[in-house]
């Protein structure tokens, strides 16, 4: 996959799917997701014996509420009365009729922190997740110009047979106007981390539902004429790829989905290639996190000696003794060494407010140590991290956050994020012209970068010449 912007279709068919399916498996950092719940269809199908008694039920919610009220990072909660929260769930979960709403009533409780990483995740939805995959309808939409716009569409999806296009507005779902079906799920949810990550998670249940389930929405062309279409929604992989490519100025750039194992090889392989290019762009647009152990030795690939990268606090302020499979999580994380720098040269990072997580640490951590320029617009500020996933009886998942992070200069990233540089933002024109004014910024402010250090390059040859 090549050619960088948002309109590549194929580069983001995966991170289209952050909305409705856990980026990192538990492991570290995760996107801010909000799965569909199972559709009565799969209530039914489940064998009787892998069915949940109603003692069983309270039994889970009471674990889970008692795993969040001795672990969770924050002994505020939020500002959360926890105790008051399990008098409200407790007589809604005995009344639950079937799994289905079950599940739905431990979503809802877990989301009532106010946080994109503490989630409950139901048989069906781990399942997916482990198997790296996503229900999607095809399509991605974002708030652009004040609309809701469609900013990414899969090639093999229903939606781009019936036409459906990048930049194109939603005027409707299901016959109701789409504003209208946004204000009302956020009415009855409590908000996440941010605005940016409540708008989003209600994009996300908004277009929820099983697989194979249809969907009407109504979009405007560019001209201003209207049409409706049905989208199926599928199964689709969410395994995690870097893309490549050279700008017309000569300018390397990355692009990758999460930090997953499985994007380790290829994104050295990527700096490899460009270690001799004059500059290089990161495009984490999209990007919604990943693993730890990923980040820190991706981050170490750009420094020549160790450098303070992270900071985190836990609930104690004592280290974790074991998180995302490390045996230790330090309260201050270093990346580098002489000899293990790869690229030395400039960098500027593309984000978004659907950059998450790890990928605002990567950020956090390379424009406080001055080691990259951001460009983009504000991410999204869901910045905690989940030590381990709790499984419970029956299959649902307990996903809590633990630790929260910092910059190197101590910034609190979660509900505020990272702030760029330079902000740049597609506008609905730009869509529709698929038009990428943040891959220019980038590519403009790479060119003055290098001009000026080889300004100051001749400046110090001079000087050396006449003393």
């Amino acid at each position: 996959m090549t050619g960088p912007g948002l309109f590549d279709n194929l580069r983001i068919v995966r991170s289209m799917l952050w909305l409705v399916l856990l980026v990192s498996p538990g492991a570290s950092w995760g996107a801010p997701t909000q799965n569909p719940p199972s559709s009565p269809s799969q209530q039914a199908s489940a064998p009787p014996s892998q069915r949940l008694s109603l003692r069983a039920r309270k039994e889970i919610f009471e674990k889970v509420w008692k795993e969040i009220r001795d672990h969770y990072y924050d002994p505020t909660f939020n500002g959360v009365n926890w105790d008051e929260i399990h008098a409200r769930y407790r007589p809604r979960i005995e009344a639950a009729n079937d799994e289905q709403e079950f599940y739905a009533l431990m979503s809802e409780m877990a989301g009532e922190l106010h946080d994109a990483h503490t989630r409950f995740n139901s048989p069906e939805q781990w399942k997916h997740y482990k198997k790296q995959q996503g229900v999607s309808s095809g399509i991605s939409v974002d708030d652009v110009d004040g609309k809701t716009v469609v900013t990414a569409v899969r090639r093999d999806s229903s939606a781009a047979q019936a036409g459906v296009e990048p930049g194109m507005v939603v005027f409707s779902i299901d016959g109701r106007p789409i504003a209208e079906r946004v204000a009302e799920i956020e009415t009855r949810r409590p908000p996440s981390s941010s605005e940016r990550a409540t708008r989003l998670l209600s994009y996300g249940r908004l277009f929820a539902g099983p697989p194979d389930s249809e969907m009407q929405l109504g979009v405007e062309r560019a001209d201003g004429s209207r049409f409706e279409v049905t989208l199926k929604r599928q199964i689709y992989s969410a395994a995690a790829d870097v893309a490549t490519d050279v700008l017309p100025s000569g300018n390397g750039y990355i692009r990758f989905d999460g930090f997953q194992p499985a994007i380790t090889k290829g994104f050295r392989q990527a700096l490899e290639r460009f270690r001799n290019t004059p500059g290089l762009v990161i495009d984490l647009r999209r990007n919604g996190g990943g693993d730890l152990g990923v980040l820190l030795p991706i981050a170490g690939f750009f420094f020549d000696k160790k450098t303070l990268f992270a900071k985190d606090k836990t609930r104690t302020g004592k280290p974790l003794s074991q998180f995302a499979g490390m045996f230790r999580l330090p309260l201050e994380l270093y990346v580098g060494k002489p000899g293990d720098q790869i690229y030395s040269g400039p960098v500027v990072i593309l984000v978004d407010a659907r950059s998450a997580s790890s990928s605002e640490v990567f950020a956090a951590g390379m424009q406080d140590s001055q080691r990259a320029k951001i460009v983009g617009s504000q991410s999204c500020g869901c910045v905690l991290g989940i030590a381990k996933p709790r499984v419970m009886k029956g299959g649902g998942v307990l996903e809590m956050s633990e630790v929260l992070w910092f910059s190197p200069k101590g910034r609190k990233l979660e509900g505020t994020g990272i702030f760029p540089d330079k902000t740049v933002a597609p506008t609905l024109s730009d869509l529709q012209q698929k038009h990428d004014p943040a891959i220019e910024a980038a590519d403009k402010a790479l060119q003055q970068m290098t001009a000026s250090a080889r300004r100051t390059l001749g400046s110090f040859e001079i000087g050396k010449r006449n003393p």
